[in-house]
Protein backbone atom coordinates (compact mmCIF):
# COMPACT_ATOMS: atom_id res chain seq x y z
CA UNK A 1 0.00 0.00 0.00
CA UNK A 2 1.66 3.42 -0.76
CA UNK A 3 2.34 6.41 1.88
CA UNK A 4 -0.59 8.28 0.90
CA UNK A 5 -3.08 5.36 0.86
CA UNK A 6 -1.62 4.39 4.49
CA UNK A 7 -2.54 8.05 5.84
CA UNK A 8 -5.79 8.46 4.25
CA UNK A 9 -6.68 5.00 5.92
CA UNK A 10 -5.22 6.06 9.06
CA UNK A 11 -7.16 9.83 8.97
CA UNK A 12 -10.38 8.31 8.43
CA UNK A 13 -10.31 6.16 11.01
CA UNK A 14 -9.62 9.12 13.26
CA UNK A 15 -12.13 11.17 11.65
CA UNK A 16 -14.77 8.40 11.71
CA UNK A 17 -15.22 9.25 7.84
CA UNK A 18 -13.86 9.08 4.79
CA UNK A 19 -13.54 11.40 1.48
CA UNK A 20 -12.51 14.15 4.24
CA UNK A 21 -8.83 14.03 3.80
CA UNK A 22 -6.94 14.67 0.12
CA UNK A 23 -3.09 15.19 -1.14
CA UNK A 24 -2.39 17.53 -3.07
CA UNK A 25 1.56 17.67 -4.73
CA UNK A 26 2.37 15.79 -1.06
CA UNK A 27 0.29 17.74 1.08
CA UNK A 28 -2.48 16.33 3.03
CA UNK A 29 -5.37 18.65 3.35
CA UNK A 30 -7.86 17.76 6.12
CA UNK A 31 -11.71 19.53 5.69
CA UNK A 32 -12.59 19.41 9.61
CA UNK A 33 -13.13 21.43 12.49
CA UNK A 34 -10.27 22.43 14.30
CA UNK A 35 -11.29 19.78 17.16
CA UNK A 36 -10.71 16.85 14.69
CA UNK A 37 -7.81 18.53 12.95
CA UNK A 38 -6.06 18.69 16.38
CA UNK A 39 -6.91 14.90 16.85
CA UNK A 40 -5.51 14.02 12.90
CA UNK A 41 -2.18 16.01 14.25
CA UNK A 42 -1.89 13.83 17.12
CA UNK A 43 -2.29 11.07 15.26
CA UNK A 44 -0.16 12.16 12.68
CA UNK A 45 2.90 13.03 15.25
CA UNK A 46 2.85 9.65 16.75
CA UNK A 47 3.18 7.61 13.94
CA UNK A 48 5.20 9.72 11.98
CA UNK A 49 7.79 10.91 14.80
CA UNK A 50 6.47 14.58 14.87
CA UNK A 51 7.73 15.16 11.20
CA UNK A 52 4.69 16.43 10.43
CA UNK A 53 4.14 20.45 9.90
CA UNK A 54 0.60 21.40 10.42
CA UNK A 55 -1.04 24.58 8.24
CA UNK A 56 -4.86 26.72 8.59
CA UNK A 57 -5.99 27.07 5.54
CA UNK A 58 -9.23 28.49 5.63
CA UNK A 59 -12.17 27.98 7.95
CA UNK A 60 -12.33 23.69 9.39
CA UNK A 61 -9.39 23.11 6.33
CA UNK A 62 -5.80 22.12 7.27
CA UNK A 63 -2.62 21.28 5.42
CA UNK A 64 -0.23 18.85 6.80
CA UNK A 65 3.04 18.88 5.24
CA UNK A 66 5.56 15.98 6.24
CA UNK A 67 8.50 16.74 6.94
CA UNK A 68 12.37 14.24 5.94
Amino acid sequence: MSFEKVVLSQVAKVLKTENQAKFEFGTLFVSAPERDARRVFSMLCKEYNFKVSPSKVAENEFAYDFIA
